[in-house]
């Protein structure tokens, strides 16, 4: 299972192609590459930051919570700060939910962090740990016994991560953001990381990139970086438009 390498996924990001910039690298950081190494998120917090589909995958992580002998695919991720983080598997609307688990490992040692099969009585998972700033984790997402599909992750927690939030809206091919549109939230230190943090959290089914919004209040440094990156800046409600003439919610 390929993916893009990853500096070439936020060029691309900075750049705006509104294709093939949808999903992280293959590299592992200590040059090695591994079929089911998703790619990584950087330090990126908020609801479906990544999107993708274990089939067809290789089996090369055991979770410690659960039997499997499905295919895996695992991310890297740095905490932003010192607090308690919780990740959580969900389902995607394309594929519905699948049984999966969840594990969280640290990056160097691959000692287990946490570990769960189902969550809340469904077949989802969630791990929620605490971390300082700066530690690298694997995060594992896992089939019980040899089940596969497609999910989407999410990242919380109450660490005060750096930064502004910034609302990403995505909509459907051909639809535009007044029709069919969806958002997420990411946390970001400008309107150029959110940009990037935006495509990397871009859901599979929803390939039309269409604003960064400040939802925490105007920077005027988020107009220029808005013109860099080819957006229409839209002052009133500090927007950085991409796709059509009225994609930013009023």
């Amino acid at each position: 299972m390929k993916r893009s390498n990853l500096s070439a996924t936020v060029a691309c990001s900075l750049l705006l192609s509104l294709v093939g910039c949808l999903e992280a690298g293959d590299d592992e950081t200590d040059t090695r590459v591994q079929e089911s190494f998703g790619g990584d998120l950087g330090s990126v917090v908020g609801t479906f930051i990544a999107s993708n589909n274990t089939a067809g995958g290789t089996n090369e992580h055991q979770p410690t919570c659960a039997t499997s002998s499905a295919p895996d695919l695992s991310y890297s991720w740095t905490a932003p700060s010192t607090g308690t983080f919780t990740f959580t598997t969900g389902p995607t609307p394309l594929t519905g939910s699948f049984d999966t688990i969840l594990q969280i490992r640290d990056f160097s040692s691959g000692a287990s962090l946490g570990c769960n099969d189902d969550s809340g009585g469904n077949t989802l998972s969630t791990v929620t740990i605490p971390l300082t700033i700066g530690r690298t984790v694997r995060i594992v997402v896992d089939g019980f016994a040899n089940s596969s599909g497609g999910f989407r992750l999410s990242i919380l927690g109450n660490g005060g991560a750096p930064g502004r939030t910034y609302a990403c809206g995505y909509a459907a091919s051909g639809f535009g953001c007044n029709n069919g549109r969806a958002s997420t939230a990411v946390l970001a230190a400008s309107m150029t990381a959110a940009i990037a943090s935006c495509h990397i959290a871009q859901p599979a089914n929803l390939p039309d990139f269409c604003y960064v919004l400040d939802r925490d209040g105007f920077s005027p440094s988020n107009e220029a970086q808005c013109i860099a990156a080819a957006g229409s800046w839209r002052p009133r409600n500090n927007c950085c438009n991409f796709f059509g003439s009225a994609s930013c919610p009023f």
